[in-house]
């Protein structure tokens, strides 16, 4: 029996299992500055899970396949347009968290992960459950899209700003489902890895 399919499903507990602990001492090291631990927290998150657990599991060949660049039709454009609208939206009520950025490296840190997640989240997330389960609605957009968002608490606890946890895990489930429908309507995840970017972008900026 394939092992990788159960592994599969079971990594997202294993995955916050493992990364819970290290954003809590990272962020205790950097007691001086929390956004440095967290920052580091999200590279080896994205070294170790984005990348290397995607290239176990499917391996380089479909990563590239299913990262391809496409052209755009005035559909996908549509359907990339709406979440980024409903991101500016959401940005810029009063009230809706702001990230801080109170320096330049600080600033960079934040914008480097709007492309850090935008691509290795989007293989985890969507490309690895795309590619083993493709006809599974539950396995491909369901289980992944819930966990995604989940997965938010591990990050989200070590923000002093802890209150907006909960807004922001609801907000990356919707995000979730939203991208793996694009994903399988376009069949490749070059949609969805824009869209999870350029979203970054503007809750950053």
């Amino acid at each position: 029996m394939n092992r990788k399919p159960i592994v599969t499903i079971i990594s997202p507990i294993i995955i916050i299992v493992v990364m819970y602990p290290l954003f809590q001492s990272l962020s205790t090291a950097f007691h001086n500055n929390w956004r440095i631990g967290w920052f580091l927290g999200l590279v080896i998150y994205w070294l170790l899970w984005g990348i290397g657990f995607p290239l176990l599991i499917i391996g380089k060949e479909s990563i590239g396949a299913i990262i391809k660049p496409q052209k755009p039709s005035i559909s996908i454009t549509l359907l990339v347009l709406f979440p980024l609208i409903m991101t500016a939206i959401f940005r810029f009520i009063p009230g809706v968290m702001k990230y801080d950025k109170p320096d330049a490296l600080i600033f960079l840190l934040l914008l480097s992960t709007a492309f850090g997640n935008g691509f290795f989240e989007e293989i985890l997330w969507r490309g690895v459950y795309m590619k083993l389960f493709p006809n599974n609605f539950l396995l491909r957009i369901v289980w992944p899209s819930i966990w995604f968002g989940l997965w938010h608490y591990v990050p989200g606890s070590v923000n002093p700003n802890s209150g907006h946890v909960f807004g922001l895990i609801i907000g990356a489930v919707f995000l979730g489902f939203y991208s793996s429908f694009l994903a399988k309507i376009t069949n490749t995840l070059w949609w969805s890895i824009v869209t999870h970017v350029l979203g970054g972008i503007i809750m950053v900026v």
